[in-house]
């Protein structure tokens, strides 16, 4: 178990997102009748529990399943079965990017992933525990970047938890759609255009864009942002010189516009981030 601890760091050297509490640990009874100050993401990995989100509705997050709620949400929590237990991991975060990355995700919906995928949050909220744990070599914005990492792969799943929940799309468009963010995934870095896209799959431009908002809720355009947009991050992690015109070109996006909708999603400038990323290291 990994007990509950805070992320203190200097208020004035903050990134526009960041952690402020993370553990792991036997869940017991929680009773927040005025909410948590800070947006925070569960994973369960063994047993089941139930939140309780006051003057609306009950949720169960079972074994393998996440939930990101939102803060102020006046709630409570506790086991569903006493006898059984309720592991439960957590993060909580914050920061000026923080609302715009929830609103992304979506908040107050559970989501029940793969072993694999699963695995592989908990690994990184095990290695973001010791990082924040082990404060001679804990870097705010190190661990700022591997959440940014870990909040876009939970944008993915909740994207195809809600393809996989929309009872209106039938199988030939799910198909069609699968195959749509494939042909994005694998052409992120190219000039790329939705009539790219709707031509890979057969579709009309405006077809395409109608059935991959309804499942997806976003639009193909702001889901392949999102993609270039974690590459970028990867690359700045990756080659600490390369430039930012580099990274945008390597990623398909035109220099003032990947600023541009880097700060709009990340809250700072891409230079900022990157001179900030590599002073902590």
């Amino acid at each position: 178990m990994l007990p509950f601890i805070l992320a203190n760091s200097n208020p004035e050297q903050l990134p526009p997102l960041y952690i402020y509490c993370i553990g792991y640990h036997e869940q017991k009874h929680i009773y927040r009748p005025t909410g948590f100050p800070v947006y925070q993401f569960f994973l369960t990995r063994k047993g089941s529990g139930m939140f309780r989100i006051f003057g609306k509705e009950e949720l169960i997050l079972s074994e393998g399943s996440l939930l990101l709620l939102g803060k102020g949400v006046p709630h409570e929590y506790f086991p569903s079965n006493k006898e059984e237990g309720w592991e439960l991991g957590f993060i909580g975060f914050q920061g000026d990017a923080s609302g715009v990355m929830a609103t992304l995700i979506g908040t107050g919906k559970p989501m029940t992933v793969s072993e694999e995928r699963f695995q592989l949050l908990w690994t990184e909220l095990i290695e973001l525990w010791h990082s924040v744990n082990d404060h001679e070599s804990y870097s705010v914005w190190d661990a700022s970047r591997r959440l940014y990492s870990t909040l876009l792969t939970l944008q993915e799943v909740q994207i195809r938890v809600d393809a996989t929940s929309a009872s209106h799309v039938r199988n030939q468009p799910n198909q069609a759609l699968q195959h749509a963010t494939r042909f994005l995934e694998e052409h992120y870095n190219e000039d790329l255009h939705l009539a790219n896209v709707a031509y890979a799959v057969g579709y009309s431009v405006q077809h395409l864009h109608r059935l991959f908002s309804s499942a997806y809720g976003v639009t193909p355009n702001r889901y392949l942002q999102m993609i270039r947009l974690r590459r970028a991050l990867q690359l700045f992690q990756l080659y600490p010189g390369i430039t930012i015109e580099e990274a945008a070109g390597q990623v398909g996006m035109e220099t003032s516009y990947f600023i541009k909708m880097f700060k709009k999603i990340y809250g700072t400038a891409p230079k900022q981030y990157v001179m900030r990323y590599i002073d902590q290291k």
